[in-house]
């Protein structure tokens, strides 16, 4: 287990750290529910632990006392640790219902909202965490690489698990180091560098790395200031458009990401519909549901009727 996970378990209290500790499964997911046992995802397949750090397979589910619980306290007293003891300063995240801690692991969380307005002010009593663990694994975008043209611009379409953001971050890094080509990446949420204090815990090649910055925003500035050839950026939504439209403009080439399984659902989801019309990707490429990082279909923009 690396420094990074070590960090988020010694959150919680030492038998949970312990008994994670103790898992020699590569997991994906950590599924906590107060009061409720503990499911982890191996695979994209889901199991319970058992206090001697054994998995089970939900279906052969047994008697609750023998898998591992955290309490409301605890889960209470873990979030406060992983928010650095300063709910405050991830607040903007909580409200969006995440936390992005360091290693860019992403925290989704599950809690009664307070309003103000149309909008949420903050969260409290949270009631669950979902852990999603940040991998890196060079070579993976290789044969992505060999069978897709980056130089039509790429969106990037999955539903979740399925490595999008994994693969973006070995794009980034293989086309700024083995291409040779000028990346910048908009890393909004600091998943894809996983950047802490300036330094990004993972190998991002030769990129120029937008930590925070909206997409909206850090697209911009790097055409004014980077001269990129390549802009990578995850989970573009229809408020990107102005900025995807500029990439256009000015020549630049995108690589992205959306939430979809499936071209049918794509044509008909508004967000990604205004995001082709923009004709900043020439190739959209679906990613196998139930894999990591593995190609299903990839379709041309110009084969598509999206006007």
């Amino acid at each position: 287990m690396d420094k990074t996970l070590e960090n988020i378990f010694n959150c919680f209290d030492k038998f949970f750290y312990t008994v994670m500790k103790n898992i020699k499964y590569d997991i994906n997911e950590v599924r906590i529910r107060s009061d409720k046992p503990v499911v982890i995802y191996i695979k994209n397949k889901p199991y319970f632990i058992t206090k001697n750090s054994d998995i089970i397979p939900l279906e052969k589910f047994g008697t609750i006392n023998d898998y591992v619980i955290v309490t409301f306290a605890a889960l209470k007293n873990a979030f406060s640790g992983l928010c650095e003891y300063s709910i405050y300063k991830y607040q903007n995240d909580i409200n969006n219902g995440f936390i992005t801690v360091r290693g860019g692991h992403r925290i989704g969380i599950c809690g009664t909202a307070v309003n103000n307005t149309d909008n949420i002010k903050s969260v409290i009593d949270i009631t669950s965490m979902n852990i999603r663990i940040a991998k890196q694994y060079i070579g993976c975008s290789e044969i992505f690489l060999k069978n897709t043209d980056i130089e039509k611009g790429i969106l990037i379409c999955g539903v979740p698990s399925t490595g999008k953001t994994t693969l973006l971050r070995d794009l980034s890094r293989s086309l700024s180091k083995n291409y040779c080509k000028k990346v910048s990446v908009i890393d909004e949420r600091s998943e894809i560098s996983s950047t802490f204090n300036g330094k990004s815990i993972f190998d991002m090649g030769l990129c120029d790395v937008y930590c925070n910055y909206t997409k909206s925003k850090g697209i911009i500035q790097a055409i004014r200031t980077m001269s990129p050839d390549v802009i990578v950026c995850d989970e573009l939504t229809g408020d990107d458009i102005e900025s995807v439209i500029y990439t256009v403009n000015y020549g630049v080439k995108l690589i992205a990401t959306v939430h979809c399984d499936n071209l049918n659902s794509a044509l008909k989801n508004p967000s990604i519909l205004s995001l082709l019309k923009t004709h900043a990707f020439g190739e959209i490429v679906f990613l196998e549901s139930k894999s990591f990082c593995k190609i299903d279909k990839i379709y041309k923009l110009e084969d598509i009727k999206v006007d």
